[in-house]
Parts: C-alpha cells; sequence; structure tokens
C-alpha cells in the first residue's frame, strides 16, 4: 500500500464559489491571511448562523484558495466567468484524489467522447484508488457515498458537468489559460476538453 494519504474532508463541503469569492476579494485587498481571517470572522462576511460554522467554512475555503497565485485569486474577483474554473482549480491543487479523478475520469471520457458521466465511473476511480491508498479502503460506506455526492455537486457548481451529468466542453479565457500556464501548465488538464 502506497503512504500516500487521500484527503478526503472535501467530502463535507461542496464548491463554496460565492465564499471563495468573498474571501478571495478580501485576500487581494489585505495580502494577508491572518487579516483575511480575523476580517471574515469579525464581520461575519459568510453569513454563517454561528461562529463555529463561520470559522469552519472559513478555514475550508482558504485552504483552496492558498493553492491560487496572486494573479488567480484577483482575477477570480474581478471576472465572473473564470471565477467558477478557478474554484476547480483551488480544489483540484488542494485534494489529489480530486485532481486524478479530474484527469482520469472527466477528461479521459471527453477525450473518448463518453460524454455522459455515472456514479459508476467515481466508483471504479474510487475503488482502484482505494486498492492503493489504505486509507481510502477504510472509510465507511456512509462516508464514501457523501463524498460521491459532494463530488458530483462540485462537478455541476463549477460547470464541468450539467444537471444530467453530461461532461460540458471548458472553454478558459485567454486570461485564466496564461495564468495556468504560469503556474503548471499540467493544470490544464482537469479541464475536459481545454486545449493546451
Amino acid at each position: 500500500m502506497s503512504d500516500t494519504k487521500y484527503k478526503l474532508s472535501l467530502t463535507l463541503r461542496p464548491a463554496l464559489i460565492h465564499e471563495s469569492r468573498l474571501v478571495a476579494e478580501q485576500y487581494t485587498h489585505l495580502k494577508d491571511w491572518k487579516l483575511v481571517r480575523d476580517e471574515v470572522l469579525k464581520n461575519n462576511l459568510l453569513q454563517a448562523r454561528t461562529e463555529s460554522t463561520s470559522r469552519t467554512i472559513y478555514g475550508e475555503v482558504s485552504k483552496r484558495l492558498k493553492n491560487l497565485t496572486d494573479d488567480e485569486l484577483s482575477l477570480m474577483t474581478t471576472s465572473d466567468s473564470d471565477a467558477k474554473q478557478l474554484v476547480w482549480l483551488a480544489i483540484c491543487r488542494q485534494y489529489l484524489f480530486t485532481y486524478q479523478f479530474a484527469i482520469e475520469v472527466l477528461s479521459e471520457h471527453f477525450t473518448k467522447s463518453r460524454f455522459q458521466l455515472y456514479t459508476e465511473d467515481y466508483n471504479a476511480f474510487f475503488n482502484a484508488k482505494a486498492e492503493w491508498h489504505s486509507n481510502l479502503d477504510n472509510i465507511t460506506q456512509q462516508s464514501r457515498y457523501k463524498a460521491q455526492q459532494t463530488m458530483f455537486k462540485m462537478l455541476a457548481e463549477c460547470g464541468l458537468v450539467n444537471k444530467d451529468k453530461e461532461l460540458l466542453h471548458q472553454n478558459l479565457s485567454p486570461q485564466l489559460r496564461e495564468l495556468i500556464q504560469l503556474t503548471n501548465i499540467d493544470d490544464m488538464r482537469i479541464y475536459p476538453g481545454a486545449e493546451f
């Protein structure tokens, strides 16, 4: 078994696009993650019912956004069309499991003109990874089901699939494409149909 640990805490939260943009806006102004945290929590910018919920959501969002460059964060705040794709990029950079799913399932299916995505595709991918990563093999059925549900919800929220779970061709803006290529051109592979 590989010692590489897959981070599955993403299973607890969907894409959080609105929240990500709010936090990115604060970071773009303040340029300091501690100040951003203080500002978000003090003023309940995430509009959470409780302080603990606000802390949890902020923790997840900031963990993802710290994987983006300052220029990528700035673009997230100024472009509605790029925001979803940048949130997807942040999630994939944070979670190896999601990154590999995007490349090995989404992009591979798109390349083969298999545009319909099924839960069986997710399950086959999960089972293949679980053979090599004991922490995946050991999670409960309930957690596994929740991870699957969250994955499909994120795919829809980020505009990678439609309501019928059909893959959508990803057209990246020239600005986003340039930023990704400056950081890591391989990240283009997480977007089905996007050309390098």
